[in-house]
């Protein structure tokens, strides 16, 4: 008989009475936790059997909002070893980019024709 790790969740409540699907409710507890680092990357969430019955839910809005984790990347289930947290998704500074160049590089559109009206103002037509 093989004794798998327990899992530690942070407590969440969910509205019963709230407009918001509980899938939904569910899956922002979890992805704030996440955030927060509540539940640190390599912490593992229990099954979807058991976080149905241990929150009083059905077992489908547990995949769904596990599905719905996966798709964000934060985190991901393995056959045999259930499913893990992936970590806080970091996102990369944005840095200014010359629109123009990215465009011409592109080759998209494929045809440009740069117009000034009366006022001295820019007109790019594409076709």
């Amino acid at each position: 008989m093989t004794r798998r790790r327990p899992f530690s969740l942070p407590p969440i409540s969910l509205d019963r009475t709230s407009p918001q699907p509980m899938y939904l409710q569910f899956c922002h507890a979890l992805e704030r936790a996440i955030q927060d680092g509540r539940l640190p990357a390599g912490s593992r969430l229990p099954s979807t059997r058991a976080a149905a019955k241990l929150f009083s839910v059905s077992r489908t809005t547990v995949l769904t909002a596990y599905e719905t984790l996966a798709a964000e990347d934060l985190i991901e289930s393995a056959v045999g070893s259930g499913t893990r947290v992936r970590g806080a998704r970091v996102i990369p500074p944005m840095r200014a980019a010359n629109w123009e160049s990215l465009i011409r590089d592109a080759r998209y559109p494929a045809r440009i024709t740069r117009l000034k009206d009366p006022d001295g103002n820019v007109l790019d037509l594409n076709f």
